[in-house]
């Protein structure tokens, strides 16, 4: 397949790299012609719908086409828990809404005196007219819709549930009083014009109460039920942001997100009983653009706090932070255990969600919500019982094909060979078999972010700056990284700036800044898997493997195709002397294609890399058999597998004490040597691992060979 070239004049069309910048210039390439881009989020090409990875080839840093599919966490969640329908109690009409039935009158009735509760069936004072707020079998309103019984009570009036003689259907008829007529119409106006899945849908308008004819809807408020997964909770959140989004688009407001205003229900499909939700009560509903005024009517446990700027001029982020309260509520008994996978990341979305004291750092889309709440879905289901791993690429993060295993991905250099020294009992003392990543080495592979879809006046005119950045990432060049950085001007609050200034700081050599700042990019995005990464590799270099293991879990849990993690789990296991977990970790890694060829390499070394330290254990008999077994099927050159084998040799010394067959493994590394030098190493180190005579197999003289340098090799054995 054929490589995306740089188009810029002063570059001479250097190739793109996966991360979409230029091998020779390091800067992003030319943008090409803005395609039209359809209401689903996908581009358009020769009329077809392309996905949106394409549109995002060749996006430069701080500039996002389209932002992907925010809603695909709802295709993570199993869809046949269905809940049984509700059998919906008739409960008495609040005493606030109790008026005369009669349309001429409705003078207030039923009210309390002296502290006592009103009466609940009577006449009315002011025109005879009988009324039974407990039972209102045999009303009928507008001579066509024959009352059941009361369905509850909203901020403007009671809602009923009746049948409608016209349509021979059930509907709920909501009552409003005069004094809030000109609400009822707005209501009713606004209902019109939406078609969504979830929100209620608008049947009709009764002048006389007046009355909104609504669906019905035979369900409850959203709560957890028994048997409820975290997941299902959490896809009813997508699915409310869905129809937040819809309402949005439209320049409209809902102000009244909570439990009650989210109905439960149980849908039944071509393929079954579906569990779903609607959005209901649109009485505080307004327009974004058109009303200017304060916020009035809300409920005070779901809104900002009432000093927040979203009451006197109220945007989208007013009816997010009522539904990141509202699962805050609904998932409370879910996430009683801070380890079980994805409940981590639920707080750190919900606490974003809901910030009191920091308005300008909540969720500002319903998408941009979607698509963290989405990413938290994945980690939640890559956990047991579902344990489905979703690969996708990232919305705001580049991609990331360096692996940083650390030198366990490949053989032993044939360096630690030559430097190594043994002791009278045969024992080397080597090189460490693997290490963590270098610092700066972190800094440059990890992905450039591509930007923030919400927010592009933060990152497009810093777009040069930053590339600029990156570029002197690359280069090792810290100093240069932080001044290009200050030249962006990114505002402090958001998660580029942190972003960035981690990476500066790993180049600096200081993984310890480097965590504090991105532990506030974990904070800002918890769906994103890129960010705990980073924080494993920083926890790794700290030397704190608790820390790192509970990081490197959960983005190889989550996908393992994010290969950094997997290599950097197994390097905290093997430290941790959990061998066969570790093992068990690259076997996996190896499934996938791209670190395919490392990973099997890893495995092998796994089973009989040897670590300083009596406290861990060593590789047993089985290990390197298994280790020996799979030896042939790597893709390796001779001069690794010579290595490899010498590395096997060497774990199965420390159980067999054979030195002859060390000393043999050693002496095989010679033919790859590359200078005389080396060679004569790999010969003296194969002589002092020989046996001494008169022990062992005695029979095997000494003697001589001839290196491919020229020189006489020496004698073998002493």
């Amino acid at each position: 397949m054929s490589r995306q070239m740089c188009e810029r004049p002063d570059c001479g069309r250097g190739p793109i790299d996966e991360q979409g910048f230029c091998d020779v210039c390091d800067r992003p390439p030319l943008p090409a012609p803005p395609r039209p881009v359809p209401r689903d989020g996908a581009a358009v090409r020769d009329g077809a719908a392309e996905p949106e990875r394409t549109v995002r080839a060749g996006a430069r840093v701080g500039v996002a086409h389209v932002r992907p599919d925010p809603w695909y966490g709802l295709g993570l969640v199993d869809a046949d828990q269905a809940p049984d329908v509700p059998v919906i109690s008739s409960d008495p009409v609040a005493e606030a809404h109790r008026f005369c039935p009669d349309p001429s009158c409705r003078q207030p009735v039923g009210r309390g005196h002296g502290g006592g509760p009103g009466r609940t069936a009577g006449f009315c004072p002011h025109c005879g007219t009988r009324f039974d707020f407990d039972r209102p079998d045999g009303l009928t309103i507008a001579g066509r819709y024959d009352v059941a019984r009361v369905v509850g009570s909203g901020a403007y009036g009671a809602a009923y549930l009746a049948h409608d003689r016209n349509l021979a259907t059930q509907v709920v008829l909501k009552a409003l009083h005069r004094s809030v007529a000109k609400t009822a119409r707005h209501e009713r106006d606004v209902l019109v014009g939406l078609r969504h899945d979830s929100i209620v849908r608008i049947l009709g308008y009764e002048p006389e109460g007046p009355h909104l004819v609504l669906e019905y809807v035979p369900g409850e408020p959203l709560s957890a039920r028994d048997g409820d997964r975290l997941e299902t909770l959490l896809a009813h959140g997508v699915r409310v942001l869905q129809a937040l989004d819809y309402l949005h688009a439209r320049g409209l407001l809902h102000c009244d997100v909570k439990p009650l205003n989210i109905i439960r229900f149980r849908e039944e499909g071509p393929a079954g009983a579906l569990d779903r939700v609607r959005l209901i009560d649109f009485g505080a509903v307004r327009s974004h653009t058109k009303d200017t005024g304060p916020v009035v009517a809300y409920t005070r446990a779901y809104a900002p706090p009432e000093t927040d700027p979203e009451h006197l001029r109220p945007t989208p982020g007013f009816d997010l932070f009522g539904l990141g309260m509202t699962l805050r509520e609904v998932c409370r008994s879910r996430w009683t255990d801070p380890a079980t996978p994805g409940v981590d990341s639920l707080r750190l979305l919900l606490d974003r969600a809901t910030d009191p004291e920091r308005p300008w750092w909540r969720f500002v889309s319903a998408r941009q919500f979607a698509e963290q709440l989405s990413g938290v879905i994945r980690q939640v289901v890559a956990a047991a019982p579902t344990c489905r791993q979703v690969t996708r690429p990232s919305a705001l993060f580049g991609s990331m094909p360096e692996p940083l295993h650390g030198g366990l991905g490949a053989a032993r250099p044939l360096a630690h060979w030559v430097a190594a020294r043994a002791d009278e009992s045969g024992l080397l003392d080597i090189l460490a078999p693997f290490s963590s990543p270098e610092p700066g080495d972190v800094a440059a592979a990890l992905p450039a972010p591509l930007s923030d879809p919400d927010d592009p006046g933060v990152t497009g005119p810093a777009g040069g700056a930053l590339a600029e950045s990156r570029l002197a990432l690359r280069r090792r060049d810290a100093v240069s990284a932080a001044e290009r950085l200050t030249a962006a001007a990114l505002p402090d609050w958001h998660w580029l700036s942190d972003w960035y200034r981690g990476l500066v700081a790993l180049a600096d050599g200081r993984p310890e800044r480097a965590a504090e700042v991105l532990n506030q990019v974990r904070r800002a995005l918890p769906g994103e898997l890129i960010p705990p990464l980073a924080l494993g590799l920083c926890a790794e270099l700290c030397g704190d493997g608790e820390v790192a293991r509970a990081h490197y879990r959960m983005v190889f849990d989550t996908t393992p195709a994010l290969g950094a993690g997997g290599f950097g789990l197994a390097r905290v296991l093997l430290l941790a002397g959990e061998r066969a977990k570790a093992v068990e970790v690259a076997e996996q890694l190896a499934e996938e294609f791209r670190y395919e060829r490392e990973a099997r390499v890893a495995a092998v070394r796994l089973r009989v890399v040897v670590l300083p330290g009596r406290a861990r254990p060593a590789p047993t008999g089985e290990d390197v058999d298994r280790a020996r077994a799979a030896l042939p099927g790597l893709d390796v050159d001779e001069a690794a597998a010579a290595s490899l084998r010498a590395e096997i040799q060497y774990a199965e010394f420390l159980r067999t004490r054979d030195r002859l067959k060390l000393s043999d493994a050693v002496r095989a590394l010679g033919p790859h040597a590359a200078t005389e030098r080396e060679y004569v190493a790999l010969v003296d180190l194969a002589n002092r691992l020989r046996p001494p005579l008169g022990r062992g197999r005695q029979g095997r003289r000494g003697r001589t060979g001839r290196s491919r340098f020229g020189a006489a090799s020496g004698r073998l054995s002493s």
